[in-house]
Order: structure tokens, then C-alpha cells, then sequence
């Protein structure tokens, strides 16, 4: 299994500063520019002991960025597996809705955004049958928390695709919106496909009896089922439209983009997830960005989970730091290449390989044939 490191809450506040500035951006696919900024750290000549006021940190120290400081298997490629969860409060908070894999590949200078979708099934060595998208939850009743059921997605997702991944950051919806509308201050997606989609749910609005009587309800409920009913109440939803080129997008619609689900497939989902990363990299390259990080983390911090740690920030930043002119790329896994629809044991919708269940071999081909 690979090792992970537990945060600690008790570094001082300049290194969680360092810290959050790689966690935030890589979770957004923007590592880049965060990591410069904490290499910029790293080359202080001295550690101040103590409490760091945020006003001392110094944006304009020299950058000494040497590729040879950087570990030699990572001076290639790098994979680190990306998950978006809803979190407390979220009904199936704990299965991950997105879960992309970011693998960095320095000598060709490319960005790959592997989109696993949610239904993939895997049965493991003891009998059980697992969604990937469960795999956080169960890593977390597993090994307790979230750094437990982000490494149990890791160790699991590696065997699957056959890449090491290296790192795990996962990030939950509030986080997500708040930094896309906050920190900043909205991006620029270029949609591919123009999405219409009448049955987005409203947050908080699961319950509304939108002016049914209590009778009505009843009797609704008696003659209806799933989808039929929920369509009678019809203030639970907004109607999403985005039509196909570059749209504006605050965090309430870059999630809403992300997420919907009613008008397409979850395949449809994975490409407009590797759209919206794509923006916000974008955006945070318009900004100076380095000004921002103790804002990012004051934002951030409550909703990020990873086991980066500061050494693994120092020797990433030489590698990362001109990551804004690589080409991105998107491997999309779907029964148009290698996958194909099928129904578990208990009669639940599920994906399994071509080849077969728990044969990975042919979707390992196509990844590597890809990357």
C-alpha cells in the first residue's frame, strides 16, 4: 500500500500556508503556480521560529528551481488521483462524484486526465463487490477518515489503470464553489456541447411539498415511484442551460456543470469535468496568483484532504513550475473503447471491462497507448 501522511495540525503557520498553497491548486489541476510559491519558501535561508505573520512572507525572493533536486522517478511522469465528494450534509456524501486521475508527463510536456467513471465495479480478493465510486466510504469504515478512504481509493484505482499513483487529493462541493466563486472570482469554460438539463436539484430543496397539501402528497406518493414522482415537484430543480462555447461560470455553475446528470451519461460528466479543471488552470494563470495563497488557504483548508507533505512540494515545484504551456489531453474510459454495461449480483446498474470482470488487462493497454 502506498504510505500516506496524516496533516498536522500543529505546524505553524507558515508552513501551512506552504502546505495549502500545492494542496488547493493541485486539487483544481493548478499546481503550478502554487508550487512555485512554495518553493520560493523552501529556498529561505533560514526557518523562523514560531508563529509567521502572512504579511512577512517574501513574493519577491529569487526562484532557484533545479530539476536535479527532483526525485529520479518522478522526473518523468507523475499520476495523482483527484476526487470530488459531497461531503457532510450531501445525501451519499461520502461517494465520490468525480474521480479523475492527473498524469503528468514532463519530457513530452502533456497533461492526462484519465475520468474513471462512478460505476466501474471491482470485486476484491475477499469476495466483495465494490462501485469505485464507494471505495472512499468503504476506505473510510475501513481505516477511519477521509485520509484513510482517499488511500484506500488510491491503492485500489492503481491496480486498476496499472499507474502509481503517487498522491491523493480530494476536495468536497463547498470547497469546490468557493474557490471557483471567491477566490477566483468566477472562470471561463469552453463548453464543447451545449447542456440542457430541467431536473437539476436545488441544495436544501429535497424536502419542499412546493404547495402540495400534506393529502396531495399522500396520494402522489401512493400512485407514483422514483423519478415519475419526484418530477411532480418542481420547485426542487432548476432548469441548467449552457450553451456550446466559452461561458462564464461563478462556483454554483461550474459544480452544476460537473454534476448534472439527467441529460447525459455519466461519460458525458467525466468530459465536462476535464472542461471546467481546464479553466480554472487558465484563470489562475490570468491572476497573480502568488498574492492569493494565504487567501486559498483561509478558504481551503476545511475541505482538503492529501498526503502531500512539504518535502514532496519542494522537489515537485521545479517540475511544475512550467506546467502552463503543457498540452492537456483526456483518456475517457466508456463502451465506445473498452468498457461495456452490465448488472451485479444484486441487479444494480454497473460497468465492468470488455475482457471481463476484474480482467483490467486490455483498459491497462488502452491507457498506456493513450499516455
Amino acid at each position: 500500500m502506498f504510505e500516506y501522511f496524516k496533516k498536522n495540525k500543529t505546524l505553524e503557520k507558515k508552513q501551512q500556508i506552504i502546505i495549502y498553497s500545492v494542496l488547493s491548486a493541485l486539487i483544481l489541476m493548478t499546481a503550478i503556480v502554487s508550487a512555485v510559491a512554495s518553493y520560493r519558501h523552501f529556498n529561505q535561508k533560514e526557518e523562523v521560529a514560531g508563529t509567521i505573520e502572512t504579511n512577512l512572507i517574501d513574493l519577491n525572493q529569487e526562484i532557484i528551481l533545479d530539476p536535479n533536486n527532483v526525485k529520479e522517478e518522478d522526473q518523468k511522469t507523475l499520476n495523482i488521483l483527484l476526487a470530488g465528494y459531497g461531503g457532510a450534509g450531501y445525501q451519499g456524501g461520502w461517494l465520490s462524484d468525480i474521480i479523475q486521475i492527473a498524469h503528468f508527463d514532463f519530457e513530452k510536456k502533456q497533461i492526462t486526465f484519465i475520468s474513471v467513471p462512478r460505476d466501474l465495479y471491482l470485486l476484491s480478493k475477499d469476495g466483495k463487490g465494490y462501485k469505485v465510486n464507494a471505495l472512499l466510504s468503504a476506505g473510510m469504515n475501513q481505516n477511519g477518515g477521509l485520509d484513510g478512504g482517499l488511500a484506500f481509493m488510491q491503492k485500489n484505482i492503481s491496480q486498476i489503470v496499472d499507474l502509481p499513483i503517487k498522491y491523493f487529493i480530494g476536495t468536497d462541493f463547498v470547497g469546490f464553489k468557493r474557490t471557483v466563486g471567491y477566490e477566483l472570482g468566477s472562470i471561463e469554460v469552453n463548453v464543447s456541447q451545449t447542456l440542457d438539463d430541467p431536473w437539476y436539484p436545488k441544495e436544501g430543496a429535497q424536502l419542499d411539498p412546493c404547495g402540495y397539501s400534506p393529502e396531495e402528497i399522500a396520494s402522489l406518493t401512493a400512485n407514483y415511484s422514483g423519478f415519475e414522482l419526484e418530477s411532480k415537484f418542481t420547485c426542487r430543480y432548476d432548469h441548467l442551460l449552457y450553451e456550446k462555447g466559452k461561458i462564464k461560470m461563478e462556483g454554483y455553475d461550474a459544480l452544476a456543470y460537473v454534476r448534472s446528470r439527467h441529460s447525459s451519461s455519466d461519460y458525458d460528466r467525466s468530459r465536462r469535468q476535464v472542461e471546467v479543471l481546464a479553466g480554472i488552470r487558465e484563470k489562475l494563470f490570468k491572476l497573480e496568483s502568488l498574492k492569493n495563497i494565504p487567501k486559498y488557504y483561509e478558504a481551503m483548508a476545511k475541505h482538503v484532504t492529501t498526503n502531500l507533505d512539504l518535502e514532496s512540494t519542494k522537489y515537485l515545484a521545479p517540475l511544475l513550475v512550467n506546467a502552463n504551456d503543457f498540452e492537456i489531453k483526456s483518456i475517457n474510459l466508456t463502451p465506445e473503447n473498452v468498457l461495456q454495461s452490465s448488472k451485479s449480483s444484486e441487479g444494480a446498474f454497473i460497468v465492468i471491462p470488455k475482457a471481463g470482470m476484474n480482467n483490467w488487462t486490455q483498459m491497462q493497454s488502452f491507457i498506456k497507448s493513450q499516455i
